[in-house]
């Protein structure tokens, strides 16, 4: 589950007298990657449009990959509903793929279609339309699967719970209003407060759900912090230099991260500062939750503290995301392609390998968050109670065995929520 670092879009291209024809689209696009991707040099300058029957097919052939697996194209509107208004249609929760093909369900936001229905963390998923999970898995075709992405479109799931119940249940998708923080609570330990905080997306609509989070934590005086991003896929970078800011509350205006363009772009490089924000705390330590799908703004994250704030890792080593895209729309269509890499303020950045963890530990749907005994926030836990890890393993070294995947491209939007 990989997703975006997204800046402001770009101006618009496309309009009227037949500009938004799919030859025109193509040209649009081949113009946009020659002027703004990062790798705008191994772009090939003369490309027949007319070969290439949608401007994803074209995109698709002229991503430098590797390292480029994150450019997409995407419809404009769902792109905006869900930055701007942290909205999309669905049904609402996050599933993975286990080693033994069972579809696990990761986590449901509250209010939801699939809420609604009964479907929580730890739920298996049975079959969809009568289609056994082995099957969904071999065939591996989750947008026939799942419909298209609007309203009103419905699939019957059968659905076991822990207890080995079954609910058969027609969902019907619906506007989701995403949570972006999952959970979050104060954990007393050995008479200290720990800070927890379980964050799935960087949406603009995140601002006002962290701002009350850390007021919570900034009255209960917590001086440790465990985030929890073993689900993100990134977002926007305007939020994730604000929860920095949060988290380093003696920050005085040092630089978050550096966003570089190609030469030809260089006068559009940008520094993120952070801010003093009321709600700050002043953290002794910073614990990060992350798997190999905390991808992009959540790297960024990490590696922007790490010149001022102890940053440890728990997990597995992250996505290996240090780019990032300002959207540019094409008529009806956004173009998300890489053209801009991040650095810290020490110039560190290039982690295309992703970010090692300090103790490693696997993910269990089988435990709520917030669960002490749910094996991540444990080894978190130990790791802050006895600065060190519960394991024999050394920093670095991922635990042993095939972690559980997210079906989902990481070219897409559905990357950033990870969710249907």
């Amino acid at each position: 589950m990989l997703a975006l670092l997204l800046v402001p879009l770009l101006q618009s291209c496309g309009g009227g007298d037949g500009s938004c024809s799919l030859y025109n689209q193509n040209r649009q696009l081949h113009e946009a990657l020659l002027e703004d991707y990062l790798w705008y040099r191994d772009v090939p300058q003369s490309v027949n449009y007319a070969d290439f029957e949608s401007p994803s097919e074209l995109l698709d052939f002229l991503r430098k990959d590797p390292p480029d697996r994150f450019s997409f194209i995407t419809d404009a509107e769902e792109y905006k509903a869900l930055y701007q208004a942290g909205e999309y249609a669905g049904f609402g929760f996050s599933f993975e793929i286990t080693n033994d093909d069972r579809l696990r369900i990761r986590f449901v936001y509250d209010g939801s279609p699939a809420w609604q229905a009964g479907m929580r963390r730890g739920d298996d998923i049975l079959s969809i339309n009568g289609e056994s999970a082995a099957g969904m898995i071999a065939a591996n075709d989750w947008d026939r699967v799942f419909g298209p992405s609007r309203t009103g479109v419905q699939r019957r799931f059968m659905i076991r719970k822990p207890d080995d119940s079954v609910i058969d249940a027609t969902l019907t998708k619906a506007v989701i209003s995403i949570h972006t923080v999952l959970h979050s609570e104060v954990i007393t330990l050995n008479g200290e407060s720990i800070g927890y905080l379980v964050f799935s997306s960087f949406l603009d609509t995140s601002f006002d759900e962290l701002q009350s989070v850390f007021a919570d934590f900034k009255a209960a005086g917590v001086n440790r912090l465990i985030l929890d991003l073993r689900y993100n896929g990134g977002g926007a970078v305007w939020v994730a230099d604000a929860l920095a800011s949060w988290i380093y509350g003696a920050n005085q205006g040092e630089t978050f991260a550096e966003l570089r363009y190609n030469d030809k772009n260089s006068d559009r490089n940008i520094e993120y500062v952070m801010v003093p924000l009321s709600q700050g705390v002043n953290l002794d330590e910073l614990i990060v939750i992350t798997t190999g799908e905390s991808c992009s703004a959540s790297e960024m994250l990490i590696n922007g503290l790490k010149p001022f704030v102890t940053v440890r890792q728990v997990g597995s080593t992250t996505c290996g995301k240090p780019v990032g895209m300002s959207p540019q729309e094409i008529c009806d269509k956004m173009l998300v392609a890489v053209n801009f890499s991040t650095y810290n303020a020490n110039g560190e950045g290039d982690y295309f390998d992703g970010l090692a963890v300090d103790c490693p530990a696997a993910d269990d749907v089988d435990y709520p968050f917030g669960d002490l005994q749910e094996p991540m926030l444990k080894e978190a836990l130990y790791l802050a109670q006895n600065d060190r890890c519960s394991t024999g393993l050394r920093r670095g070294e991922d635990m042993p065995g095939a972690a559980a995947q997210s079906p989902i491209d990481a070219a897409s939007l559905r990357a950033v929520t990870g969710a249907w």
